[in-house]
């Protein structure tokens, strides 16, 4: 397997962990209001746009290769 291959699945493995824990924050983190709360919204958004990034590169690479 080359290396041009090898990045992709990286990515991928990346945006599906971001994914994933993304929602397991969502789920369990929404407990209680206040501060936390808040902390864990950003929390949230700041792993969806991490996948989101990791899912572009990956279709780049693939689309460019």
């Amino acid at each position: 397997m080359d290396a041009a291959t090898q990045w992709p699945l990286l990515l991928g493995a990346l945006t599906l962990a971001s994914w994933i824990a993304g929602g397991l924050t969502a789920v369990f983190g929404n407990v209680e209001p206040g501060h936390r709360q808040k902390a864990v919204g950003y929390l949230i958004f700041g792993l969806n746009a991490a996948s989101l990034v990791s899912a572009a590169a990956m279709v780049a690479i693939l689309v460019i290769r």
